[in-house]
């Protein structure tokens, strides 16, 4: 009977283990009152990276795509005490280019594949 593959085997795009098995993407986080001037730290499964506002920063994509999810909701009143409320994000960026370590002359399907 064959061995049957975990889902980590199955997608490991979808686990972050490591430093050099996913692509890196350049962001620059945006400055905000929610980020400190000396950076904001940023953690997923005990690897750190330290995010300036305003500086250029490569991260592996499982990181960027976690702060997609880092979401906070804000509520606002009307001047008849009626709450409204809406969800933001906590970090917001701007994805400069995805895939910087993968080579410039790599094919499609071997930079999709990599995702």
């Amino acid at each position: 009977m064959p061995k049957l593959k975990t889902p980590q085997e199955k997608h490991p795009e979808k686990y972050f283990t490591g430093l050099d098995v996913h692509p890196r993407d350049r962001i620059v986080i945006h400055d905000s009152s929610r980020i400190p001037k000396e950076g904001q730290f940023i953690s997923l499964n005990g690897y750190g990276f330290l995010a300036k506002p305003e500086v250029e920063i490569d991260l592996p994509r499982p990181v960027r795509l976690m702060l997609d999810t880092l979401i906070e909701t804000e509520t606002t009143y009307d001047q008849n005490g009626k709450e409204y409320t809406r969800d933001l994000r906590r970090i917001t960026y701007t994805l400069v280019k995805e895939g910087v370590n993968l080579p410039e002359n790599a094919p499609l399907e071997q930079a999709t594949a990599a995702e």
